[in-house]
């Protein structure tokens, strides 16, 4: 399993109606309550700011400060089912999913990990995710176990908002476009107010970008000097161009390296030139100057992480993990993706003579 694994502990919660209700800004609201009590969570103090904000949004739904007794309340807008992040000081602790009850946000004092109850939802998704885990955490297991689990899961709980969560590892872990189609399709339709549910739809509107004799959309980007390099400049002016999208904290983007290395070795006098965009996040570029010297990446490298720390630069590519890359000819055509390992050279080998 080579891709970047993105996962956030899950915090589902459930939520009820009931009288108004102030949230932490004091305007009034008519959702959820979250009774949130940190007493034994790692490195959280008295004081600490604490936050509930719906996916695809950047208002907190709720937000409060704990108390001394480790305690506080949160009585968001958030009603029926939804994703959210559960916050402390700014940073996602979990992710939570609500179905229209309130919800008690509790440490475990065993573990030390945060326990979300009261929602139905929270616990059907946790079971799910469990699943995935065993899957990835096994030596044994393979990315096609873990398309069939995803597959299977989806399939059977077409009606269940935790399907939606579930089915965003599916590209991740190589699955074939026209099936993740089918599996959105089977998605029950009152979900489209979800912004993953929204997300699916934007990404498959995106495949035609990504199919093989795709024309290249382009893509513009600094280099460390502030030089904005053009990808369809450089296959205008007669070359093949991958495109890899990497970072210098991605484990596998640095197992990667050395076969992109030899590849350019062996293709730059050929004509192939390599579009190193990094995902490194804002204030270490000095970090990624220095790991691409040392690590001998002397092909064009440009910064692509936005200010807001997004990767808006792929979007249209539906680049959520990394490492990928997409291969142009120098007629600005899709002619191949997503190469790895030894498999870099043998296939620029196919179109680079």
């Amino acid at each position: 399993m080579k891709k970047i694994f993105m996962f956030m502990a899950l915090a589902l919660m459930v939520a009820c109606g009931g009288n108004a209700k102030k949230s932490g800004d004091g305007n009034e609201v008519n959702g959820i309550t979250m009774d949130v009590n940190l007493e034994g969570f790692a490195g959280v103090e008295p004081g600490a700011e604490i936050a509930v904000v719906v996916m695809g949004e950047e208002k907190p739904a709720a937000k409060a400060t704990l108390g001394e007794d480790m305690k506080c309340k949160l009585d968001t807008n958030i009603e029926g089912t939804q994703y959210s992040s559960f916050m402390i000081n700014g940073m996602a602790v979990g992710m939570i999913l609500t179905d229209g009850n309130d919800m008690t946000i509790t440490c475990d004092a065993e573990t030390g990990d945060l326990n979300y109850e009261g929602s139905a939802l929270h616990t059907e998704l946790k079971d799910a995710m469990l699943g995935i885990l065993d899957i990835f955490n096994s030596e044994t297991s393979t990315e096609e176990d873990m398309l069939n689990y995803i597959d299977t899961y989806v399939t059977e709980h077409n009606k269940s908002a935790a399907s939606i969560y579930i089915l965003q590892y599916y590209t991740m872990f190589g699955g074939e476009e026209s099936r993740f189609v089918e599996l959105v399709d089977m998605l029950d339709g009152k979900f489209d107010h979800i912004h993953l549910y929204k997300e699916y739809k934007k990404q498959i509107a995106n495949f035609a970008n990504t199919a093989i004799g795709a024309e290249l959309k382009d893509i513009q980007l600094p280099d460390a000097d502030g030089n904005i390099i053009s990808v369809a400049e450089l296959c205008k002016s007669g070359k093949w161009v991958l495109v890899d999208f990497w970072a210098t904290w991605c484990g596998p983007c640095r197992g990667e390296i050395p076969h992109l290395v030899k590849a350019y070795e062996k293709f730059a006098p050929k004509g192939l030139e390599i579009y190193g965009v990094s995902f490194d996040q804002k204030g270490t570029a000095d970090r990624w100057i220095d790991f691409v010297e040392k690590n001998n990446m002397t092909w064009i490298n440009v910064w692509g992480t936005d200010e807001e720390g997004k990767w808006s630069v792929a979007e249209h590519l539906n680049v959520n993990a990394i490492p990928a890359n997409f291969l142009y000819s120098p007629e600005g055509k899709l002619v191949a993706k997503n190469l790895r390992g030894e498999e870099i050279e043998k296939i620029l080998a196919e179109h680079i003579k």
